[in-house]
Formats: C-alpha cells, structure tokens, sequence
C-alpha cells in the first residue's frame, strides 16, 4: 500500500492543521464534546457523539479516506499509555 503520509504523526499534523484552520472555532463553540473525523486527503470534516458514529460516517461518505479524529474542546480523543520500547510511529493496516 502506497499512502502519502509516512507515519501516524504525520497524518496528525495535517489533521490537526485543517482542523485550527477550518473547524475549529465554529466547533468549539457549538459542538464541544463531539468527535470530529477529519479526512486528511481533501480536509471535509464529520461530527459524530461517539469516535465510532464519526468514523462511520466520514467512511461511508469517502471510503478511501485517511481520518485523523479529535474530540471537540479536548487535547486529545483519546488517553494513551505504551511502553518506552515499543515504536508507535507507524501506519497499521
């Protein structure tokens, strides 16, 4: 599979940067709390209550899409903890 991101961090930048650019303020002030997937291939965004109902959503409207999901009004959609060992930087498929 040949994508254009070389690694998860890098799908997060441009996540997060269309994100600021586009999203952000309209969002934050009406929809904190939800969860934004954003197609980082052409930057549409899709709100859903839950990460699955916005990931849902974003797939069945563009399948070949490549998300980056933030909750709205939150540093982070998710809490993560790994081991100092383990590599992270990489794309599962």
């Amino acid at each position: 599979m040949n994508l254009p991101f070389s690694s998860p961090k890098a799908i997060a930048e441009v996540g997060e940067k269309i994100y600021a650019e586009r999203y952000k303020d309209e969002y934050e002030r009406d929809h904190v709390g939800k969860f934004a997937a954003i197609n980082v291939l052409n930057g549409q965004a899709f709100l859903g209550d839950t990460p699955e109902a916005a990931l849902e959503w974003a797939k069945q409207d563009s399948p070949n899409g490549l998300f980056h999901l933030i909750q709205v009004g939150f540093p982070g959609a998710f809490r993560v903890s790994y081991a100092n060992h383990v590599s992270v930087d990489r794309i599962f498929c």
